[in-house]
């Protein structure tokens, strides 16, 4: 949807962090910021049981939660959204 948007295609509601870089780049605008509603920020992972749980899927859950916690891109401030406004 964002790339629909940078062909000119309209306007297209995407998450923070795939508009984030064009912003930035000023190829992209925020519009009807009063009317977005930016949801909770929110990943879900099934497993079975934790009484089961393997060694291996601990492990992935482990490294995800590193990895999604230091992607800046996933922490934009929605405050910060207020400069990029057409």
């Amino acid at each position: 949807m964002a790339q629909a948007a940078l062909s000119g295609l309209g306007i297209a509601q995407v998450g923070v962090h795939h508009a984030w870089p064009h912003l930035r780049a000023g190829t992209l605008k925020v519009v009807l910021n009063d009317c977005h509603h930016p949801g909770g920020y929110e990943m879900l992972l099934q497993y079975p049981h934790r009484a089961l749980l393997a060694p291996r899927v601990h492990a992935v859950i482990n490294y995800l939660l590193e990895v999604f916690s230091k992607d800046d891109f996933l922490h934009v401030p929605l405050k910060k959204l207020q400069s990029y406004v057409a």
